[in-house]
């Protein structure tokens, strides 16, 4: 069965009246429609998304929101990578915008998950000319795994960077994971510290960095 947004509660804990009071100006600010496409299963952490979600999309009327079960969407489990749930795609208008997000965005990742709002919504300050070069000389197929902790400075910083090579180079995808709910990643990747960002699946790279060392990065691959 299709799942319905009015199945979620409108409201978040996670989103109090002052962090709304900081969002507002920003999602004021959206210039086109933005949908959030989440893909969910019956567990606590997607009741948390879906809630998360509902109350954000209520904060502006550029903003929409679908709830999708696992094998209801096949293209949106794909694009979204339905196997870590939940799995929530930020789409301008229904182009799927590259950026999504493994986990409930709390604590410092509501910062990225405000500015891949601002990228789809046509809104994000536009980046200078040596910065859209490089991100540019990107010319292969890129999936970006940003695996984080959401008291982590430094990881919000590098998903905010990875996800605006993704809006911006057709040819990047960028995930951010919530390290903390996928043990079976951790295991994999021996995940000790984060961020640890992980390109197509097998090269790990530690650590924070700027978008001139990401994209260089990436030019590379």
């Amino acid at each position: 069965m299709p799942l319905q947004p009015e199945n979620y509660p409108a409201k978040s804990p996670l989103i109090s009246s002052e962090l709304e009071g900081q969002l507002q100006p920003l999602l004021d600010k959206l210039a086109a429609p933005v949908t959030l496409v989440c893909v969910l299963d019956e567990g606590d952490k997607s009741g948390e998304m879906a809630a998360f979600v509902n109350h954000i999309a209520g904060l502006s009327p550029q903003l929409s929101c679908k709830f999708l079960s696992v094998g209801e969407d096949p293209a949106a489990d794909e694009v979204l990578d339905a196997s870590m749930l939940p799995a929530t795609g930020v789409y301008a208008g229904e182009t799927f915008g590259r950026m999504v997000f493994h986990g409930v965005p709390g604590g410092k990742e509501i910062t990225g998950f405000a500015g891949a709002l601002l990228n789809a919504g046509n809104a994000a300050k536009p980046l200078d000319k040596p910065t859209m070069k490089d991100i540019g000389k990107i010319k292969k197929p890129v999936n970006i795994q940003v695996c984080v902790s959401l008291a982590c400075h430094h990881c919000a910083q590098l998903v905010m960077s990875a996800q605006r090579v993704a809006w911006e180079n057709p040819l990047v995808t960028a995930h951010m994971i919530d390290a903390n709910l996928y043990p079976e990643l951790v295991k994999q990747y021996q995940i000790q510290r984060v961020p640890l960002t992980v390109l197509n699946g097998d090269k790990t790279v530690p650590g924070g960095k700027t978008m001139a060392e990401l994209t260089t990065l990436l030019a590379k691959l």
